[in-house]
C-alpha cells in the first residue's frame, strides 16, 4: 500500500522526530513534549470483565460521540452519549466515562489546553486506510475495541515489517502537522485492516481544539529526560527498529 506523505509546509524542514517511547506508567504520556518523541504509549492490559462487556455490545449501543467540551466535561458527555445508546448505568459504563474523562484530562495538562475535540467513533470500516499525520498538534487515540492504530516512521513507510501497532486497550498520543518546538513529524499512523468476526471498532480520539487562524500551538520543548529519570519500565522504540 503506498503511503500518504505529509504535505511540505514550513515544518517539513530542521529535525525530525520519529522515535516512539513505550511504558507502563501513565506519566508517559506527557513524554511527547520531548525532542525527538513523536508518539508515546501507554501499555495497558483492559480490564477482563469490561473488555468482555465491551466486546458483546450491538453495534447500535456502542456509544458514538463528536463534540468539542471543556475538559471537566468530557466525562459527563460520554455518560450521556452511552445513556443515549441504551446502555443503562453500570459498572461498565462508569468505568468508560471516568477512562475517557481522565485521559482527556492527561491529553489537556500535557498540551495546556481547556476545550477538547472528542470522538468516540464506531466502524466496521476501515475509516483511515492511508498512513497520514493529523492535521492537529497532537491527538490522543485508545481503542476500547477492536485493534490498534498502526504507526510507521515516514522514510519507511512502505516497509510492510516496519508497521508497528498500539495494544487494544492502550493509549497512544501523536504529535501531528501543527506540533510546533522546531521539530517536524515523521511518523505516520492509520487505522488497521477491518476484521469482520470481531464486529465494529470503538475508537476514541481527542484533540485540542483548532487552534485561531495564524496560530501554531505547542508546548515549548523541554529538553529530552535522561533515560535514567524516565519511568522504570519505558523503553525508546528508535526509528531504526
Amino acid at each position: 500500500m503506498k503511503a500518504l506523505e505529509p504535505k511540505v509546509d514550513a515544518f517539513s524542514s530542521g529535525p525530525a522526530a520519529r522515535d516512539v517511547i513505550i511504558g507502563r506508567d501513565p506519566d508517559i504520556l506527557a513524554d511527547i513534549r520531548d525532542p525527538g518523541i513523536a508518539a508515546a504509549i501507554w501499555r495497558r492490559t483492559p480490564d477482563p470483565e469490561f473488555q468482555k462487556w465491551m466486546n458483546a455490545l450491538q453495534k447500535g449501543n456502542l456509544p458514538d460521540l463528536r463534540t468539542v467540551v471543556p475538559v471537566h466535561l468530557a466525562e459527563a458527555a460520554v455518560r450521556a452519549a452511552c445513556e443515549s445508546h441504551g446502555l443503562p448505568a453500570c459498572r461498565e459504563t462508569n468505568m468508560l466515562a471516568s477512562d475517557v474523562g481522565a485521559l482527556a484530562l492527561m491529553l489537556a495538562k500535557t498540551l495546556t489546553v481547556r476545550l477538547l475535540r472528542l470522538r468516540l467513533d464506531v466502524s466496521e470500516d476501515v475509516m483511515c486506510p492511508k498512513f497520514h499525520l493529523d492535521n492537529v498538534r497532537a491527538r490522543l487515540l485508545c481503542t476500547y475495541r477492536g485493534p490498534g492504530t498502526e504507526y510507521v516512521p515516514e522514510n519507511v513507510a512502505e516497509e510492510p515489517g516496519r508497521i508497528r501497532q498500539v495494544p487494544p486497550g492502550g493509549v497512544a498520543v501523536f504529535r501531528g502537522r501543527q506540533w510546533s518546538c522546531g521539530e517536524r513529524t515523521a511518523l505516520l499512523h492509520r487505522s488497521p485492516a477491518a476484521t469482520p468476526a470481531g464486529g465494529p471498532r470503538l475508537l476514541l480520539a481527542v484533540g485540542p481544539r483548532a487552534s485561531p487562524p495564524g496560530r501554531r500551538g505547542g508546548p515549548q520543548a523541554h529538553g529530552r529526560v535522561p533515560q535514567a529519570d524516565r519511568p522504570r519500565n519505558a523503553i525508546v522504540q528508535p526509528a531504526s527498529t
